[in-house]
């Protein structure tokens, strides 16, 4: 059931306690589901694939921002490029992270400055549709691209790609929601945590 969080300290160190077995999953990316088992939309461990999507949208993204970098500097953009690599890269870690662990740990979980829910099934479905919308947008949004630097074209194809990787966790949480949707949802909040104090 729903969980309401206001000021709970113990999940935001629950989340940074994951950190390292986020770091295992990167290093391993196809531990749980093989490259080509990734794209088969009849994968029935939605959990094991969402993960295995969520660190190569990490690592694609890492490589997007490394492209990207190095195209600013070849434009005289250095300082661009520089800053464009460290805050892409951090970034991506930082959701990728939090997406693993409010899917995979929390079964959908959404976080808002203080205020916090968690197991809410219908937080996978309103994310996993907001995630296709982001890849179509960002599939249109990276048309611009082609025009305003030397490489534009190189751009506009590493974002076009990585839209796939949204793609398929949107669907992933769509489908998870589906098996979930029975649960009791936002109307039935099984507690509410005010101010937990950690340890």
């Amino acid at each position: 059931k729903m969980v309401c969080h206001i000021l709970d300290i113990s999940l935001l160190q629950e989340w940074c306690g994951t950190c390292g077995e986020y770091l295992e999953c990167v290093k391993r990316p196809f531990s749980k589901m093989s490259f080509k088992d990734m794209w088969k939309c009849s994968n029935t461990n939605l959990h094991d694939w969402f993960q295995t999507w969520s660190v190569v949208q990490f690592l694609w993204a890492v490589i997007i921002n490394i492209v990207v970098a190095a195209i600013l500097c070849i434009d005289g953009a250095v300082g661009a490029g520089i800053q464009c690599l460290v805050v892409g890269i951090v970034s991506a870690w930082l959701w990728a992270h939090m997406g693993w662990f409010a899917v995979v740990k929390k079964d959908g979980c959404c976080c808002l400055f203080i205020f916090c829910l968690s197991k809410a099934p219908i937080l996978l479905l309103l994310v996993g549709v907001w995630f296709v919308i982001w890849a179509v947008l960002l599939i249109l949004n990276s048309l611009a691209y082609i025009g305003a630097y030397t490489l534009g074209f190189v751009v506009t194809i590493c974002y076009g790609t990585y839209a796939v990787c949204l793609l398929y966790m949107g669907m992933i949480m769509v489908k998870m929601w589906l098996q979930k949707k029975n649960e009791p949802q936002l109307g039935d909040t099984s507690a509410v945590i005010i101010g937990k104090a950690s340890g």
